[in-house]
């Protein structure tokens, strides 16, 4: 019976623990801002904002909803459940009023389209390392 116990501390620990994830933005280094305001974050992440001020195209890179990263995005962006973030990106592409962002199984894949796809920003988990993107900070934070 103990073990048990023990067992289910842990594993609420674990839990406890991923969802103190901090989440970073990222983007390419041409085209995005060194910062934005959260609400700035919100309008290019709902679709609002579809061009940079230098008139390039917004291209948005995700962690698939069932990802811990995934899961957080939906929480703290867009503050829906994943099923719930695809309904509204289905809602937005057959009105046909934005592109619907690119989804993402590992940071390392979308990290790798970010630095290669001019215009592109995504969101993912603080933990992982970052190479050949810009950190862009909202707030004045490099996490959130």
């Amino acid at each position: 019976m103990k073990i048990k116990i023990l067992i289910v501390l842990m594993l609420s620990g674990m839990i406890v623990q991923g969802q103190n994830t901090n989440l970073a933005v990222i983007a390419n280094p041409g085209g995005a801002p060194a910062g934005l305001k959260q609400t700035e974050l919100n309008a290019i992440f709902m679709g609002e904002t579809p061009k940079w001020s230098n008139g390039s195209k917004i291209v948005l890179a995700l962690m698939k909803t069932n990802t811990t990263a995934g899961k957080l995005t939906c929480d703290k962006v867009y503050h829906m459940s994943g099923d719930e973030l695809t309904k509204f990106w289905l809602s937005q592409m057959i009105d046909g009023k934005v592109a619907a962002p690119t989804f993402f199984n590992t940071v390392a894949d979308l990290q790798t389209f970010v630095s290669e796809k001019p215009g592109a920003i995504g969101i993912i988990d603080l933990t992982a390392p970052i190479a050949g993107v810009r950190v862009i900070t909202v707030e004045g934070k490099k996490s959130f």
